[in-house]
C-alpha cells in the first residue's frame, strides 16, 4: 500500500507573534523581576530584558537617521556577542531586514554581499554608516500575505554567484514557536550561541532563547575549536542547558572525551544537546552515550536555509535505545511543516523507498533576493496541501521513510555537498578556482577525511599553465577572496583530469584519483598515529625535519611536526611552513591538540591557528 506521504503536526490556529514582540513583552512587563531577566550574558557581564530593548531603541534611532526604514538591508560585519543581538533587533524595530556575515571573511566577499544585497548601511566595529551607493537600493520583496523580511542568509551558488536567501518574520516566528517547543525551551534555559554568524542556525540559537525569556550566553573568543576541557569550562562559567553544535565538531570533541580523557570532564548543567550541518550516524550516538554529554537528550536536526534552520528533527532521549539505522535519523517536522517523500514523477513513495524530500508549510523562504527564476525552480505550488497558495521547497536531498514515520537522509541528488555544517555547490568551488590565474581547469569533490568520524574534507583536482601556480599559492589567493569553507583543504595540481566520454570533467573519476593519493599520503613514520583522537594509538616515534638544526629538535617540535604532517597528508611539512595555507582549520587543529594531549603535551587548538607555523605553534606547548 502507498504511505501517506505528508508527516503533519497539528496545525497552528492562529499565526505566532512575531519575536520583537515576544521580547518587548517581556522587557515591559509590569513586573520588575522579569524586566531584569538575564537576556543577554557572557563571561564579563550581563544584559536584561530591559536593557536590551533600551539599547535596541537607540540602535534604531541611529540606523533611522542614515535612512534606514522598512524594506531596507542592514548589512552586519560584528562579532558574536551582545552587540549584534542589539543591532538585528534594531532593524526590525524599522521594519528592516539584516544580512549577518561571517567576521572572519574577506572583506572583498563581505563588500560583494552588501552590493548585491543593496544593503543601505552597514554596522561593524565603527558603529552604523550609510552606504555610499544606495540611490536605489534593492527593497526585498515582501511575501503573498506582505510578510515583512527578517533577514538574508547567503549560501553558496552552482552558478558561481552566491544566493540570497530571504526569511520573512511570519515564518521564523513560526519557527521560533516550533523550536521552542520541541526543545521544551523555558525561561530559565541558558543556549550557548555557538555557530557563525553567517550561518543561520545562529538565528535558531538566538531569538527562539529570546522569544520564551531565557538567556543568550557568548563566547570569550571567537575560536570555534575549543578543546573539550575549554568547552567545559566555558559551558559550566556560563551555566549552559541548551548546547547546539556543529555535527563535525560535536562528532570530535566526543571522541576526545573517551575514557580517561573525559573522566574529569563536566557537563552536568546541560540537559539538551542539539547537533545538525552534516549527517551523523547511529555510531556517533554511542560515543557520545560513551562521554561526559551522555545524560543528555540528544536531537539531530536537519534543514536548508531555504526552509527556514531546522524543519524536522530526531528526538532520542538518554533512556531510550538507539536506532537499529545506519545513519542518524532526522525525525519529523519542526512546527508546522509537511514533508513529503517522493518520486522522480513528484509521486509519493512506499515507506521504505528512497524519494526526494519536499518541505511544505508556513514556514519557508520568501525565495531568493532579486533572483525570482531560481526561486520558481525550487519553490513550487503544493499540490498537498490543503489551504491556498501553499508552496514547497525541493530539497534535492534523498531520504527515506521508515515505518514509524520518521526520515533518514542518504544523500544529495545534485552536485551539492556538505562539508562540516556549510551546504558547498561544487560547481561554485569550479568556478572560483577556474577564476585564480594560471588555473586552466577544476573539479571539487567532498572525501571522507579517514579519521574514523565520519567527517568530510574540501578537496580540488586542477591543471595550470606551464610554471602555473603551486597548490599552497592558489589555496592563499582563495583564501583572500572567499570564506574559509568554500576554499579546499586538499589541492592536487595534475597535468590532466579525466574526461568523460562527452569531454566534461569526470568529477567521479576526480574524486576516486584525490581519495587515493589522499589514502597513501599519510607519512609512513606517523601512519600508526593517524587516526581520530580518542582512539588511544600508541604515539608514533617523533621524527623531526631532516633539515633541522640542534634547536628545532626538541620534542614538542618534532611531535607536533608528526602529527601535523599526518592530519594534512604532507610528508614534506616543515617547521616553517604555513598551516592554513597548506589546508590547516580548526577541526585540524583541534585533531592535533587531541593527539598531543594524548601523548603527554598541551596545545590549545587556537595556539596553532594564530601561530601558524609549526615552530612558534611549538613554543607554546606545555607538558600535562
Amino acid at each position: 500500500m502507498t504511505s501517506i506521504s505528508i508527516i503533519r503536526p497539528a496545525a497552528l490556529t492562529t499565526a505566532s507573534p512575531r519575536v520583537a514582540d515576544r521580547i518587548a513583552a517581556t522587557a515591559g512587563h509590569p513586573d520588575a523581576a522579569v524586566r531584569e531577566r538575564v537576556a543577554l550574558r557572557t563571561t564579563d557581564g550581563a544584559v536584561t530584558y530591559a536593557e536590551l530593548a533600551e539599547h535596541a531603541q537607540k540602535a534604531a534611532a541611529e540606523l533611522s537617521s542614515l535612512g534606514v526604514g522598512a524594506g531596507d538591508v542592514v548589512g552586519l560585519r560584528l562579532p558574536s556577542g551582545p552587540g549584534v543581538v542589539v543591532a538585528m533587533l534594531a532593524c526590525w524595530h524599522l521594519g528592516a531586514a539584516f544580512l549577518p556575515m561571517d567576521a572572519a571573511a574577506p572583506d572583498a566577499y563581505r563588500d560583494r554581499l552588501l552590493s548585491r544585497s543593496g544593503a543601505r548601511a552597514v554596522v561593524d566595529a565603527d558603529g552604523p554608516r550609510a552606504l555610499a551607493d544606495t540611490a536605489s537600493p534593492a527593497r526585498p520583496a515582501l511575501g503573498p500575505s506582505g510578510d515583512q523580511a527578517a533577514y538574508i542568509i547567503y549560501t553558496s551558488g552552482s552558478t558561481g554567484t552566491p544566493k540570497g536567501v530571504l526569511v520573512g518574520q511570519d515564518a521564523f516566528a513560526e519557527h521560533a514557536t516550533g523550536i521552542g517547543d520541541l526543545l521544551e525551551l523555558r525561561d530559565t534555559d541558558t543556549v550557548l550561541q555557538f555557530a557563525g554568524l553567517g550561518f543561520d542556525v545562529a538565528q535558531e540559537e538566538i531569538w527562539p532563547t529570546l522569544a520564551v525569556g531565557g538567556t543568550v550566553a557568548f563566547l570569550d573568543t571567537p575560536d570555534r575549536a575549543l578543546s573539550p576541557a575549554d568547552l567545559a569550562q566555558r559551558v559550566r562559567e556560563l551555566g549552559v542547558s541548551v548546547l547546539q553544535l556543529p555535527t563535525a565538531y560535536w562528532r570530535l570533541v566526543c571522541a576526545q572525551m573517551q575514557g580517561r580523557d573525559g573522566a574529569g570532564l563536566s557537563f552536568g548543567g546541560v540537559r539538551t544537546v542539539v547537533i545538525g550541518g552534516e549527517a551523523a550516524v547511529t555510531k556517533d550516538v554511542r560515543v557520545h552515550r560513551n562521554g561526559p554529554l551522555g545524560h543528555c537528550t540528544l536531537v539531530n536536526g536537519y534543514g536548508p536555509t531555504e526552509t527556514v534552520v531546522t524543519c524536522t528533527a530526531f528526538v532520542l532521549r538518554p533512556d531510550e535505545p538507539v536506532p537499529a539505522t545506519t545513519g542518524l535519523p532526522i525525525g519529523g517536522p519542526v512546527g508546522d511543516r509537511r514533508l513529503h517523500v517522493l518520486d522522480a514523477d513528484r509521486r509519493p513513495s512506499e515507506d521504505g523507498s528512497p524519494g526526494e524530500l519536499w518541505v511544505g508549510g508556513s514556514p519557508l523562504a520568501h525565495g531568493y533576493l532579486d533572483d525570482p527564476m531560481r526561486t520558481a525552480e525550487r519553490f513550487h505550488p503544493d499540490p498537498f496541501a490543503t489551504v491556498a497558495d501553499a508552496r514547497m521547497y525541493r530539497t534535492g536531498d534523498l531520504v527515506v521513510r521508515h515505518a514509524d514515520g520518521a526520515l533518514e537522509f542518504l544523500g544529495r541528488l545534485d552536485n551539492q555537498v556538505k562539508v562540516r555544517g556549510y551546504r558547498i555547490e561544487l560547481d561554485d568551488v569550479d568556478r572560483h578556482l577556474t577564476a585564480t590565474p594560471g588555473v586552466t581547469a577544476a573539479a571539487a569533490v567532498a572525501l571522507d577525511d579517514e579519521t574514523g568520524t565520519g567527517g568530510r574534507i574540501l578537496a580540488a583536482a586542477l591543471s595550470v599553465t606551464a610554471g602555473g601556480p603551486t597548490a599552497e599559492q592558489i589555496r592563499e589567493d582563495l583564501r583572500g577572496r572567499l570564506p574559509s569553507h568554500l576554499v579546499p583543504g586538499l589541492i592536487r595540481v595534475h597535468d590532466v583530469l579525466p574526461l568523460t566520454g562527452s569531454g566534461k570533467i569526470d568529477r567521479r573519476a576526480v574524486a576516486a584519483v584525490l581519495a587515493q593519493e589522499y589514502v597513501v599520503s599519510v607519512p609512513e613514520a606517523t601512519a600508526s598515529g593517524s587516526g581520530a583522537p580518542g582512539d588511544h594509538a600508541a604515539a608514533p616515534a617523533a621524527t623531526p625535519a631532516a633539515d633541522a638544526g640542534p634547536a628545532e629538535q626538541a620534542d614538542e617540535l618534532a611531535l607536533l611536526l608528526d602529527l601535523v604532517r599526518t592530519q594534512l597528508r604532507i610528508p614534506a611539512f616543515g617547521p616553517d611552513d604555513d598551516f592554513l595555507a597548506h589546508g590547516g582549520d580548526s577541526l585540524t587543529a583541534l585533531r592535533v591538540s587531541g593527539a598531543m594531549r594524548e601523548r603527554g603535551w598541551r596545545l590549545r587548538p587556537s595556539d596553532l591557528l594564530t601561530a601558524r607555523d609549526a615552530r612558534s605553534a611549538a613554543a607554546r606547548v606545555v607538558r600535562n
